[in-house]
């Protein structure tokens, strides 16, 4: 199952980037915790990212809304 999506490394230098540094990018899902829980389904059915790598889904104070996010690094050219 793991083939399907790229790990999540921090790694400065590889092999395929010498030298590159990774850029930082944090996805939050605000919403209803049925949505928030859709929306992480439907991102891993989209093979971006497997739900547990999203962070416990907190409260925001507002009823009924939680927040949750996921940190990725991406190299852009």
């Amino acid at each position: 199952m793991t083939k399907n999506i790229p790990p999540n490394s921090d790694d400065k230098n590889t092999p395929e980037n010498p030298g590159r540094k990774p850029k930082k990018v944090k996805l939050i899902l605000i919403g209803s915790p049925e949505k928030v829980w859709k929306t992480i389904i439907a991102l891993y059915g989209l093979k971006y990212a497997y739900p547990n790598e999203w962070s416990t889904p907190e409260p925001t104070g507002k009823p009924d809304e939680v927040m949750t996010f996921l940190i990725r690094y991406f190299y852009v050219d």
